[in-house]
């Protein structure tokens, strides 16, 4: 499994996206948001560093005072718990419980300066009920019900309602920055070469799609055009996931994700 200290960092996602080619839950439903009362204050900078050779050259980004980067951090962690709960629907336990977080990881502990510095409570709590629940092997109501408890203290952290479509947009560019950066180690020559990375890819292309079902109605009716493309542009990515647990060949490239995440990057820059 990849270091996850990469994914903290996502300050480069916008411009990376921006120079490279162009190219179903309750975990059918993959959030459920309300609106955050999420106040951005100042906070200090947070420094990542990359795992296998990618901090060379990062640029650092303080998550208590850039949305858009923040809530794709907050998208990644709705990423692997979809696809985790997607899995364990489908009766795959064990791959299921590889995509569970708890507030020891990496992912999640790299937002906790971020949350102090906004006042948010943070979620470690429902994070840990969650994957315990699945790693204890309880009752799949147990589960199911850690889940919906945990979507909602995610929701409440998330500054989404407050956010324009260009911010938006922009995280949605950088989660499929990095969709494509898993999704290139899981597919390698149109061969399967590690499923737990496609996986990842997989969800975080599902949580892009609900973003966009979450930008607040003002917005929505202002960006309509460009909601509408990138929505498009997300939906043309789904054949590259024919199943959660492929083996063998996949036609697939990640060169097709990362001239997504550069479309919407230009529809987000046309705002």
């Amino acid at each position: 499994m990849m270091n996850e200290k990469r994914k903290v960092w996502l300050g480069v996602g916008s411009a990376l996206a921006s120079t490279l080619v162009t190219g179903q839950v309750a975990a059918d439903s993959p959030t459920h948001y309300s609106p955050s009362a999420a106040v951005v204050a100042p906070g200090p900078m947070m420094e990542g560093e990359g795992g296998e050779g990618e901090g060379e050259g990062a640029v650092s980004v303080n998550l208590a005072e850039n949305d858009a980067q923040f809530l794709a951090q907050l998208g990644l962690i709705r990423g692997h718990l979809w696809v985790g709960m997607k899995l364990y629907q489908q009766g795959h336990i064990d791959m299921a419980k590889t995509h569970m977080k708890h507030p020891g990881d990496e992912l999640y502990a790299g937002l906790v300066s971020a949350f102090e510095a906004r006042d948010l409570p943070g979620f470690a709590d429902e994070l840990q009920a969650l994957a315990d629940a699945v790693n204890n092997d309880n009752s799949a109501e147990i589960v199911n019900n850690a889940y919906q408890a945990l979507q909602h203290a995610i929701s409440a952290n998330e500054p989404i309602q407050q956010m324009s479509a260009e911010q938006v947009l922009k995280s949605i560019s950088s989660m499929l920055v990095i969709a494509a950066d898993e999704y290139a180690i899981g597919i390698t020559s149109g061969e399967v070469s590690n499923v737990h990375e496609y996986q990842d890819a997989f969800g975080f292309q599902q949580i892009t799609l609900a973003r966009l079902d979450a930008i607040n109605k003002s917005e929505q009716e202002k960006a309509a055009a460009e909601i509408a493309e990138t929505r498009r542009i997300i939906e043309g990515l789904t054949s590259l996931w024919p199943t959660t647990t492929p083996a063998g060949t996949v036609e697939g490239d990640a060169s097709r994700i990362y001239g997504a995440a550069s479309r919407i990057e230009l529809e987000a820059n046309s705002l």
